[in-house]
Order: C-alpha cells, then sequence, then structure tokens
C-alpha cells in the first residue's frame, strides 16, 4: 500500500540533525564562556538557545526514527505523523524560551548590569554569525529536499537566531567601543524574535496535524495523470489524507462513458491505480461517475444556469436519464458559503424550470484538494 520505510530519508534527516548537535554544542559551549567573561545576559540567552537547538535536533532524529516504524495492529497507517509531533515539541521549546529570554533581559534594563567585551570575543561572535546562518540555510535546503516539518522547523529557527545574534553583537561592539549599554534591550528584541517565531512554527505544525489542503503542485499532477487515461473524461473529488511526509492515501471521483463495460473500466483504472502508486507513491480509489457524452448541450446550458450563483465554482457528473426523467449532477461550493440547504433549494428551483418535471439530484462538494 504504502511505503513506511525510506531508509535513505532517514539518513538524510539524521546525519543533518547530528551536524547540528554538534555544531550548536560548541557555539553554545563558546558563548557561554564569552557570557561568563562579560557578564552578558543577552550573549547567555543566545548560549541557551544554542543548546535548545541542539535538544531540537535530538527530537528530530527521535521523531524521525519513530515515523519509519512499519504499520501494526493498533497503526495500520504507520507512525509517520509522529515526525509532526516532533515538529510541534520543537516550537514549544521555541516559545517557551522566549519568554524566559524575555523576562531575564527586562530585569537586566531595570537593573543594568555593566558588559565587559574584549576584541577577540567580538571576533568569535562575529564568525558564530557566518556559522549560524550556514546552519540554517543548510536545515533548510535538507529540509525541503526531504520534506521534513522537523528540519525546516529547525532550520528557521536557526536563521531566526543568526538575526538575533547579529543584533547581540551590535550590542557588544557599542558597549566595547563606546561604552553603550543597551544589553537588556538587545536581549529583549532577541526575545520577541523567538517568541513570534515560536508562534509561527506552532501554527504551521498544528496544521499538519489538525490536516491542511495538499499541496497544489501535487493535487495538480494526480490530477494530470488521472486525466491522461484513455476513459478519463474528467475527474473531481481529489481527497488526499496525509500519514505523514510523502505518504498519502485518498479518493478521487472519474467520469467514464456509461456505455462502457464494467469489466474494460475496472481493467483501466486498476492500471491507474497502479501507475499512479509507482509514480508518487499515493494509493488511490477511484468512484466512478457514469456520463452520457452526447450531452454537450445540455450540460453548457446547466453551467449558464449555475453561474448565477456566486459561491458555486463548478458543476460535473452531469447525466440526464431520458427515460426515468431524472437529472443529477454535483457542484462544488465555495467554504465561504454556510447556508447549504437555501443554495441547494435555489438550484433545484433553476434547474427545474430547465427540466421541467424532472426529478433533480444533487451532490454539495466542497474542494478538499
Amino acid at each position: 500500500m504504502m511505503d513506511f520505510k525510506d531508509g535513505s530519508r532517514e539518513k538524510k534527516i539524521i546525519n543533518t540533525a547530528i551536524i547540528g548537535i554538534v555544531t550548536n554544542f560548541i557555539l553554545a559551549s563558546i558563548k557561554i564562556f564569552i557570557a561568563l567573561a562579560s557578564n552578558s545576559v543577552a550573549i547567555i540567552s543566545d548560549a541557551v538557545n544554542n543548546i535548545s537547538d541542539a535538544f531540537s535536533s535530538v527530537i528530530t532524529i527521535f521523531g524521525s526514527k519513530l515515523a519509519s516504524k512499519m504499520p501494526d495492529e493498533d497503526h495500520p497507517y504507520g507512525y509517520g505523523r509522529t515526525e509532526y509531533i516532533g515538529g510541534l515539541v520543537v516550537s514549544v521549546i521555541v516559545l517557551i524560551l522566549g519568554f524566559e529570554f524575555f523576562k531575564t533581559s527586562v530585569k537586566n534594563i531595570v537593573t543594568p548590569v555593566d558588559t565587559t567585551f574584549t576584541a577577540p570575543m567580538l571576533a568569535i561572535l562575529f564568525i558564530a554569525i557566518f556559522i549560524k546562518f550556514a546552519i540554517g540555510f543548510y536545515y533548510k535546503k535538507r529540509g525541503n529536499f526531504t520534506k521534513s516539518i522537523s528540519l525546516k522547523a529547525v532550520g528557521t529557527a536557526a536563521l531566526g537566531d543568526g538575526i538575533i545574534a547579529c543584533v547581540i553583537l551590535i550590542s557588544a561592539a557599542l558597549s566595547y567601543f563606546a561604552d553603550i549599554e543597551i544589553d537588556g534591550y538587545a536581549g529583549v528584541l532577541a526575545s520577541l524574535f523567538i517568541i513570534i517565531n515560536g508562534m509561527i512554527l506552532i501554527k504551521e505544525t498544528f496544521d499538519k496535524i489538525i490536516g491542511q489542503r495538499v499541496e497544489k503542485e501535487i493535487s495538480d499532477e494526480i490530477y494530470g495523470a488521472v486525466n491522461a487515461c484513455e476513459i478519463v473524461h474528467g475527474s473531481y473529488d481529489l481527497i488526499l489524507h496525509n500519514y505523514g511526509t510523502q505518504r498519502y492515501t485518498g479518493s478521487i471521483n472519474v467520469e467514464i462513458d456509461a456505455h462502457l463495460p464494467v469489466g474494460e473500466i475496472s481493467q483501466k483504472l486498476n492500471e491507474l491505480q497502479i501507475k499512479i502508486y509507482k509514480e508518487y507513491r499515493i494509493y488511490l480509489v477511484f468512484g466512478v461517475y457514469g456520463v452520457n457524452l452526447g450531452q454537450t448541450q445540455a450540460r453548457d446550458c446547466m453551467n449558464s444556469a449555475l453561474s448565477e450563483f456566486q459561491s458555486v465554482k463548478s458543476m460535473h457528473a452531469f447525466f440526464i436519464d431520458s427515460v426515468k426523467k431524472s437529472v443529477r449532477f454535483d457542484v462544488v461550493v465555495d467554504f465561504k458559503e454556510r447556508n447549504l440547504s437555501e443554495l441547494r433549494e435555489q438550484i433545484e428551483k433553476k434547474v427545474g424550470e430547465i427540466f421541467p418535471n424532472y426529478k433533480i439530484f444533487i451532490v454539495i462538494d466542497r474542494e478538499f484538494s
């Protein structure tokens, strides 16, 4: 059904995380030494932030290993979503540290403490900024390549840390060159940046856990692959359920000539299902709409009538049964439309004017992809 064990991806994530752990611990050790020597609350906050980044990388490794576990009876779709939980933990740590740094920095403003910097200290802090930015861009690049939300979260935090480090360096330089003490203010600015960054990361991770619309690039490719099938005259209602990075299962409805034999439809859709799984690692099941290909004029007339309703985005699965005197179709409605019952009544009334004495069957759809 789905690939649960991607050794190559897991290895890339773990190797990236290990590089981050080692680098952040080295930076933290150096900054702690400078902070103690200079009596700077801003630098000690930055050092603790590096330590938190190191532990975030540990969580990333743990989440990646757990996410690659094979499915069992209680979790038939595997453990892929644990990677999102790891990303959430990282985000919460960032937010908590931001508030702690803020309180410490405010105390430093109320009760200022003199700092003592040297030229070598400033040089080391300057080099540390480049290292931090390099880590951030490296994490982001590897996160995009592996589609790891945890790596991207840590990478975003690292880039934010680089900006914070710039502010702290400016504060230290002012203290050294001009004897101007803004260490507490630099700490406040840095902590506010951390807090905002943490809130953004939490929202992004919650969106993944709650469930959000699949990336347009993925849905466009799937629709394109399905519509390329020779018996498919249109595809709609793509729904994909995410069970971890690059792990999807879902369904899609397709319009098929109602006169085609069931055996031929079954064979072609089975071949299409296998093709999509091989190319995209997506397990897709199909719903079939039987359509009469000779109803083009009636379909155009219906589309024209439905265009009067602003909340109706499109129509599909249109079928007229002249023997049973029935009309059925699906309408895709904007999520902003709340009163679906009233909309249905209005559409039925409009369609009834076009097809008098016909039974009307309408399915109200939302666009999930």
